[in-house]
């Protein structure tokens, strides 16, 4: 298992949108993969307790990933809490 933290980019922090891009991201890799937040963990394949853990802009979440392509998965999962998606029609 291995794990970074990772800070909230997003002005709008984890909201619907990018919790659906996480769990599609989270599940074209093999390996398992969690988020953790003020001390509360989900599943990234779990779009509703990602958005449970109410990360906000500016928030260091810790990304655990374990299996056999954990470094990619941890790697594409950190870009995407790095880099926000546009917002529609942006």
């Amino acid at each position: 298992m291995i794990s970074r933290t990772v800070t909230i980019s997003d002005p709008l922090g984890i909201h619907a949108r990018t919790a659906a891009l996480l769990a599609g991201a989270a599940e074209q890799f093999e390996s398992s993969l969690w988020l953790s937040c003020r001390g509360e963990r989900a599943s990234l394949t779990n779009q509703l307790k990602v958005l449970a853990l109410g990360a906000r802009q500016g928030d260091e979440v810790l990304v655990l990933a374990d299996g056999l392509d954990e470094t990619e998965a941890l790697d594409a999962i950190a870009d995407r809490l790095t880099h926000p998606v546009e917002p529609f029609g942006g």
